[in-house]
């Protein structure tokens, strides 16, 4: 019997390794992303390839930036196909971040030597990173860590007789830089990337005995280039004061601390140099200017050439100048001066205009933004209607003056918009969630609300998002140009499943809420959407840690113990979340959603 014929494997050519690497980058363009990612582990030279910034940037561009673009009027039913939108490797101008900004090729990387953001050649953009840093958003997928910043607990009386402060600390982030301000330990600045502390300040006042407890916390970007953030703090005695956070040189200088003041505790506030807007709690509105002449006296400005108010439905009018105003205004000899105010202070600010309204109540949110030709300083307020409640914008464009003998800017014009009244209800039953998004569009104010309206308001033009007592979010659309203001009728959001404690809204859509109690916190992106959807944030647990939390006889008591601690507040950046925890002894951390 013949034996069999073994036949020998025919000799399989190589006809990758000649090629060079930009035809290989050439084809591994042509592969989806899960073909993409197995190619990178054949060799050095395909896990190199792999990591070329063109086949990452062509993969944004498809992932991210081309559904965006398509709703865009003028760019829908397939008019990008015909030419009008394509990829190009060329230096780009996509639309990206919550800042408003382009991807023009330059990056803003980390840098471990200074703990900030620096400008890097255009060949340095990680398209990888930035890809995967947009896939963890629309997944909720982030790494979190808790930051402790300190038992925020203060002690009143003597002897047995102990209280502590209920008010929260409050908390802005920046670009990878929480500034945090409470009574107990002042002023901080931390990065968020090395959990360190950058700067701290301290609210004690020389000649004063106790600090005033900070009530609201503003921080201004503009100069965030330079590494420097300018941060506004109110206070419960009515004062305000402006710090300067030098990231480079781990400082924090204060500039400017305004006396106390008897219109009452400031609820809020926003800054934008040189602008300052404040609110207090009975909704006496203040605008000041830090723009002011050698002589503060000078620039006085007479009621009689102020700009009033305008008003639809709110009775909001101009206010005149309390005695503290006036002080500011430089209308009085007492000019407030700064005690031991270090070099490159700011000058006493010069009061624009005063707004009082008498029918608006909390909450409330204020803002300023700057366009090419003005500077629009935005108040949005909650207000009683015969029908329920409403939200209400007013806006005071500003504009530098064009009378020579005048310094200050002017008040050119003054707008209202109010929104379509909620109906509010005895009953204080939680609605059931629509079955499509459509529905919940229709039946936005045919829902029951509770009769004391939003919770909380956040305002980011054109962005207007309101909390509610029924687990719900509503959002309106303001739409402002050169002739009108105007709100939108609102979109219910789904989603939580208890009680929201707080909410943040970007200009470009992004929204991230958050809980009171529990670990819920959801994603929203809500640019040219009609849709109400949302991601919830799912932290990555490492596998051995959550398989000891589950076989751990203490397990129940660690998730009631979870819900007993408050999620009092909720900010993000492009990379991070942060929210503030407090448990049931005072004691406050920052968790830390790291999306990288």
């Amino acid at each position: 019997m013949p034996e069999p014929q073994t036949t020998s494997a025919r000799p399989r050519h190589d006809n990758l390794s000649p090629l060079s690497d930009e035809l290989l980058i050439r084809i591994l363009t042509c592969l989806p992303l899960p073909s993409l990612l197995n190619v990178a582990p054949v060799s050095r030279r395909f896990h190199r390839l792999a990591e070329d910034s063109q086949l990452w940037k062509r993969l944004y561009y498809n992932r991210f930036v081309l559904p965006r673009a398509m709703r865009i009027p003028g760019f829908r039913n397939g008019s990008a196909r015909e030419g009008k939108l394509h990829y190009s490797s060329r230096r780009a101008i996509w639309a990206d971040g919550r800042r408003g900004g382009w991807v023009d090729m330059r990056s803003n990387s980390s840098d471990n030597n200074n703990g900030g953001r620096v400008d890097r050649p255009s060949t340095s953009r990680d398209w990888k990173g930035q890809y995967k840093l947009r896939h963890n958003w629309s997944k909720g997928k982030a790494a979190v860590e808790e930051l402790h910043v300190g038992d925020h607990i203060a002690a009143v009386g003597t002897g047995e007789e102990i209280a502590t402060t209920a008010r929260p600390m409050l908390v802005k982030i920046s670009e990878g830089v929480a500034i945090t301000a409470d009574l107990s330990s002042g002023l901080r600045a931390w990065d968020l990337r090395t959990k360190e502390l950058v700067a701290q300040a301290t609210f004690l006042e020389s000649g004063s005995t106790s600090p005033a407890a900070p009530s609201c916390l503003a921080v201004d970007d503009q100069d965030l280039h330079s590494r420097v953030l300018n941060v506004a703090v109110g206070f419960e005695d009515g004062s305000f004061g402006v710090w300067k956070l030098d990231i480079g040189k781990h400082e924090l200088i204060r500039k400017y601390r305004h006396e106390k003041s008897t219109n009452g505790e400031l609820v809020g506030i926003a800054y934008s140099h040189p602008y300052l807007l404040k609110a207090t709690e009975s909704v006496l509105i203040s605008l000041y200017t830090f723009e002011v002449p050698e002589d503060p006296r000078s620039a006085t400005i007479p009621a009689q050439d102020r700009p009033r108010a305008e008003s639809i439905n709110i009775p909001t009018e101009m206010d005149s100048q309390t005695e503290d105003e006036a002080c500011a205004a430089g209308s009085d000899p007492k000019i407030p001066q700064m005690t031991n105010a270090p070099s490159g202070s700011l000058q006493a600010p010069v009061l624009l205009t005063s707004l009082k309204s008498h029918t608006s109540r909390a909450p409330l949110a204020l803002s300023i933004r700057k366009t090419a030709s003005t500077t629009i300083a935005s108040i949005a307020y909650t207000f009683s209607t015969l029908q329920g409640w409403s939200l209400g914008i007013q806006d005071l464009h500003l504009r530098a003056s064009a009378s020579k003998t005048k310094t200050t800017p002017d008040i050119t014009t003054t707008r209202i918009a109010y929104s379509p009244p909620v109906r509010s209800s005895p009953s204080q039953q939680v609605p059931s969630p629509p079955s499509s998004p459509a529905q919940a569009t229709a039946h936005a104010y045919r829902t029951h609300a509770a009769d004391d309206g939003p919770t909380n308001i956040c305002y980011n033009h054109p962005y207007l998002l309101a909390t509610l007592p029924d687990n719900t979010l509503i959002l309106h659309l303001c739409t402002s140009n050169a002739t009108s203001l105007s709100v939108s009728p609102g979109i219910r959001l789904w989603g939580h499943t208890s009680g929201i404690s707080d909410a943040e809204i970007t200009s470009r859509g992004k929204a991230v809420s958050v809980s009171c109690r529990g670990e819920e916190i959801r994603v929203w992106e809500l640019e040219g959407r009609a849709e109400a959807r949302s991601i919830e944030v799912r932290p990555n647990v490492p596998a051995a840690k959550a398989k000891a939390d589950a076989e751990s006889d203490e397990s129940n008591s660690n998730t009631l113990a979870a819900f007993d601690e408050k999620r009092n507040w909720v900010g993000f950046d492009d990379e991070m979340v942060i929210v503030l925890k407090e448990s049931s002894q005072g004691r406050e951390s920052l968790m830390v959603y790291d999306f990288t």
